[in-house]
């Protein structure tokens, strides 16, 4: 019994480093969003003292928004990631106690969370992609002016 408890505990790790890390890159995509919000809401709040600017501010202003609702979904994404891990560490004592075998289950729950870590990284790579072009945005305006 005792060398069953050593390997559910270490069946256990994976999901816990897993949902350690992913903790890490929720706090990045917060940030990030949490910026596109503060910076709306400069954008929106000063747009008539930019009279030159307006047409730019109304583009940053699109992508900003894009940009928003790639975050939003890519932490929904996450979210689901770490949920899922969370119940693959659930079920796996369950399994334990209740002497079940769902072993096709526990590998549908894990492959469900790196899916949706994969998922979210990949949106994240697209949000920074769309910065750099809100980014350019600005570099072709300074050289226009």
């Amino acid at each position: 019994m005792t060398n069953d408890l050593i390997q559910l505990l270490k069946s256990v790790i994976s999901p816990i480093v897993l949902i350690s890390g992913v903790g890490l890159v929720v706090l990045t995509l917060s940030n990030r969003l949490a910026r596109i919000v503060d910076r709306v809401r400069y954008l929106v709040d000063h747009y008539g003292e930019y009279k030159e600017k307006k047409q730019l501010i109304r583009k940053q202003l699109r992508i900003l928004y894009k940009r928003s609702k790639i975050l939003r979904i890519s932490i929904f994404s996450i979210s689901i990631s770490i949920l899922m891990s969370s119940i693959l560490i659930l079920f796996l004592f369950l399994s334990y106690f209740l002497k079940i075998n769902l072993k096709f289950f526990f590998i549908a729950l894990f492959l469900s969370s790196i899916c949706g870590l994969i998922f979210s990284v990949i949106l994240l790579i697209v949000d920074v992609s769309l910065s750099l072009k809100a980014l350019k945005l600005h570099l072709n305006f300074f050289e226009e002016h």
